[in-house]
């Protein structure tokens, strides 16, 4: 009995880094750099925030760790610096975060590639 067919590699995978021509590589690098300095400036100034709103360095990876949008968290942490209740906080980051769901379902037709390649199936 033969052993079965290998399935065939999804379209559209990113070549190897060794088969890029070096521009097409330093770019990637570039792009790369400038997310990750971004997204760690972004990151430094809410933990300093966050700290000094009286929540302490545990409080603040958490919330990181467990929201998605900086600007929920962010939200969470004005309200509760300013004396208002962290239930507060939180439904004003939930309604925040709300918004990337609405984001989502608008973009997903626009951002193609087929069904799957990996992505669930929206089934409704």
């Amino acid at each position: 009995m033969a052993p079965p067919p290998e399935p065939p590699e999804p379209p559209g995978l990113p070549e190897p880094l060794e088969q890029l021509d070096p521009s097409e590589h330093r770019r990637i690098v570039r792009d790369g750099l400038g997310v990750g300095i971004a997204t760690g400036v972004y990151g430094t100034s809410f933990g300093a925030v966050s700290v000094a709103a009286g929540l302490d360095v545990w409080q603040t990876c958490v919330l990181s760790l467990l929201m998605f949008t900086g600007a929920s968290q962010f939200a969470l942490v004005g309200v509760v610096a300013s004396g208002g209740a962290p239930l507060s906080g939180a439904l004003t980051a939930l309604l925040l975060g709300t918004r990337n769901t609405l984001y989502g379902l608008r973009l997903a037709p626009q951002l193609g590639g087929p069904a799957g390649a990996g992505r669930p199936r929206r089934t409704w």
